[in-house]
């Protein structure tokens, strides 16, 4: 079937289930699989992920019976509260009589894993997402699957905008999975080591102008170096006063003639200058928030930021406020046309709407979708002006 016809089909195939069948089977797909072993469950992954699908779990008083992880160092400990085994510990004590869920990226190796060594029910943790849909939507990139049939139009402008097949598959195999939640649906990502710097797409420009909106402990400027590329200047910004601090020690580290051509900011980007409500958690989990119980952090708009070079190359992984923050540098898209890496993976609705937020902006781009880990994750919208495309 040509990619052309594809999301014509996904949408017939969609129209054949009436709204009850739909919710129902995405609100009982978790039940469905784990329900044969009842409710007792062992989390998988005991990292950040894991600590987050915890925490959650927690506030609708689930606990799970145990954690497991591969890494031999936290065995035999605990991880807030919670005891963390082997893995050959945890199939021993509870494969038979537990549900474990892989809290790990790129997860499929250890479902792998766990099923060889005899677990009974082994799943990842989007159908718990799916469960639990309170605590863990929408800010996780899994969303309620009636949002893709409300915005079937938006969904098919996007597709249009795609400047390659690649792309156009991508968002056909997001669909599907993201309706659905069938691993089928979704083949291997990209190589992981091209994320934001794709060299199939984008033309290397040795004085490149680079805004990081969420720089984080400064890993896109590892990435880049690694590349051996040079730059002009590189503005971080970075809100999280515990990442910032790492973000610094690791600039630290680097010549003194690099560490000139580096600002680091610590504003929010978005669509106003003035002060947001903050959720810092000192690490890649931080972000703006709408419930005013966060600390009071500046907010600035690129357009209004003191740049002394014009931008070249902006890079967006701010954990959902990627619209705001490409409204708050319209001016800029329009009179610069920076490249653009925007990640589109915090909310399902921003898999269409950040590629057609862009095209609103500054419609003269070519635009591309790529994806770096499995699921949903590491998913990322390239903006790329004439000038520097490869091809």
């Amino acid at each position: 079937m040509q990619v052309e016809q594809r999301l014509d089909r996904i949408f017939e195939k969609i129209a054949t289930e009436s709204s009850k069948q739909r919710a129902d089977r995405w609100r009982g797909l978790y039940d469905r699989i784990a329900a044969p072993l009842g409710e007792k469950l062992a989390l998988f992954g005991a990292g950040e992920f894991g600590q987050l699908v915890l925490r959650r779990l927690r506030t609708v008083g689930v606990e799970p019976c145990c954690f497991s992880d591969n890494n031999r160092s936290v065995w035999n400990t605990t991880v807030n509260g919670v005891e963390v085994i082997s893995p050959a510990v945890a199939v021993e004590r509870y494969g038979q009589t537990a549900s474990f869920v892989v809290t790990v990226f790129n997860g499929s190796s250890a479902i792998r894993q766990l099923t060889e060594m005899g677990c009974k029910r082994v799943l990842p943790a989007t159908p718990l997402f799916w469960k639990y849909s309170a605590e863990f939507m929408p800010d996780l990139g899994i969303g309620e699957p009636e949002r893709i049939v409300e915005d079937e139009e938006h969904i098919r402008q996007c597709f249009t905008l795609f400047a390659d097949d690649t792309s156009r598959k991508e968002l056909c195999d997001q669909i599907s999975w993201r309706y659905w939640m069938e691993p089928q649906y979704l083949p291997l990502p990209q190589n992981s080591g091209e994320i934001y710097f794709p060299t199939d797409l984008v033309k290397d420009n040795d004085t490149e102008v680079f805004v990081d909106c969420g720089a984080y402990d400064g890993d896109s400027i590892r990435s880049f170096l690694r590349r051996g590329h040079s730059f002009s200047h590189w503005y971080a910004l970075e809100p999280d006063a515990q990442n910032r601090a790492l973000l610094s020690n690791f600039i630290a580290t680097l010549p003194a003639d690099l560490q000139q051509k580096l600002t680091v900011w610590p504003y929010a980007a978005g669509n106003m200058d003035g002060q947001v409500s903050f959720v810092a958690t000192g690490d890649v989990a931080s972000k703006v928030s709408s419930s005013k119980t966060g600390l009071s952090i500046e907010s600035r708009k690129l357009d209004s930021l003191p740049l002394r070079f014009t931008p070249t190359y902006i890079k967006m992984d701010i954990e959902g406020a990627e619209p705001d923050a490409l409204a708050g540098a319209v001016n800029l898209l329009r009179s610069a046309q920076p490249v653009l890496a925007i990640c589109l993976y915090h909310r399902l609705e921003h898999l269409w709407q950040i590629p057609n937020l862009i095209h609103c902006l500054s419609p003269g781009y070519s635009i591309f979708l790529r994806r770096y880990a499995e699921d949903g994750w590491e998913q990322v919208c390239y903006a790329v002006p004439q000038g520097r495309l490869v091809y």
